[in-house]
């Protein structure tokens, strides 16, 4: 049975707390009632019934704020009403007392470890630890229905973002578009009526779209990960690099240079697109910032330590300097300007949101004027 907690949730102020009690003795029953109603502290909203299936409907129906469940009940034992109580996830839907008889510590013990809060032996109950226990259950409560509707609250807030972000983009690419398209055919139609001067500016039109268009979809990957969830599983790194390496084909030669890939790579446990995204934006940018006078050479490779595993991609670039090793991965923050080195400054601080959501660690050692090394810690892959 799942017991859904939200907007279905009953309305009870911080002192009119319900309890539920399920206990088949009309005798022990009159007892709680009665030390209940003397507790100074509350004022208990009080549902009784003899038998588990009563109860877990009653539950359903009042989502109590604290259960007294005694072991023996006529139907079902106490351990299966909380095997009915747990949820999907494999959380207790609410705090549980167990209530058991002289002997029964054991099974009280089984108890707590299937999901119970505490457990109370009737024939040592005292208003007193009656009262403890179920003041430390309903305040355990409060604080986990608390966080859940801050859970909620934050789901719906990044919902709204992921929203905003794609209408956004869609509504910046429409005229967009139309810019391009249009300064494409000026240039194409028109281009032998302009002196250099016009056709120079026109070149700068079809440039800039590009560039704000590369900005948009590198903003959208960021809030994409920035929301998203991942999905962890074993990726053969031996098996990806080399794939994107070949996707970037036009790319290498274009800029004429080479990216050797170690023959033996690990496994990594992550999400395969994340990880997919951290290597094509490093491999970006080992192409992209490198020295006029010396073509890109790129080298990929990995060592294995403990639990992970660190992925190293160096090149023979421009490097950076070392005031500047934290500051790259801050997004749009740039080294150079758009006439130097194409970019948006958003790519290193998508590979850094990748790395971390998936319990990972990035960092670069570089020599300016020599070439940089990034590093990429994530998890190695452990088959059970």
């Amino acid at each position: 049975m799942r017991m859904d907690r939200g907007s279905d949730i009953v309305s009870t102020t911080d002192k009119n707390p319900t309890i539920c009690i399920i206990e088949d003795s009309l005798e022990d029953r009159e007892m709680f009632r009665r030390y209940l109603l003397k507790d100074a502290e509350y004022s208990y909203q009080l549902y009784e019934c003899e038998t588990g299936e009563q109860g877990l409907e009653l539950c359903q129906r009042i989502q109590p704020d604290c259960i007294l469940l005694d072991y023996n009940l006529p139907d079902i034992t106490g351990i299966e009403f909380l095997d009915e109580l747990t949820n999907d996830d494999g959380a207790m839907g609410f705090p549980v007392i167990m209530l058991t008889g002289l002997g029964d510590e054991e099974v009280a013990l089984l108890a707590m470890k299937r999901g119970a809060q505490d457990y109370l032996v009737k024939g040592e109950m005292t208003a007193g630890n009656l009262y403890r226990a179920i003041h430390n259950a309903i305040q355990r409560n409060a604080m986990r229905r608390q966080m859940e509707q801050q859970s909620y609250i934050l789901e719906q807030k990044n919902q709204e973002i992921q929203a905003f972000a794609y209408a956004l983009a869609h509504d910046l690419r429409a005229p967009l578009r139309a810019i391009s398209g249009f300064a494409q055919i000026v240039a194409e139609d028109y281009g032998n009526v302009l002196d250099e001067e016009g056709n120079r500016y026109v070149r700068h039109i079809v440039r800039s779209t590009v560039q704000m268009d590369q900005l948009i979809n590198d903003l959208l990957s960021y809030t994409r990960i920035e929301h998203g969830k991942t999905r962890h599983r074993p990726v053969a790194l031996s098996f990806l690099l080399p794939q994107i390496v070949e996707g970037m084909t036009e790319r290498i030669a274009e800029v004429q240079g080479s990216v050797q890939i170690a023959e033996t790579l690990p496994v990594v446990y992550g999400d395969p697109t994340l990880i997919n995204q951290i290597f094509v934006n490093l491999l970006n940018n080992a192409l992209t910032y490198h020295r006029l006078e010396a073509q890109p050479q790129v080298t990929i490779g990995a060592t294995e330590q403990g639990h992970d595993a660190t992925v190293h991609i160096h090149d023979n670039g421009i490097g950076i300097a070392e005031r500047h090793y934290e500051k790259i991965f801050t997004i749009f923050q740039r080294l150079h300007s758009e006439d130097e080195y194409a970019g948006t400054g958003i790519g290193l601080a998508i590979v850094k949101k990748a790395v971390e959501l998936q319990g990972g660690e990035i960092w670069v050692e570089s020599v300016v004027g020599e070439g940089s090394t990034f590093f990429v810690k994530l998890p190695l892959y452990v088959s059970s």
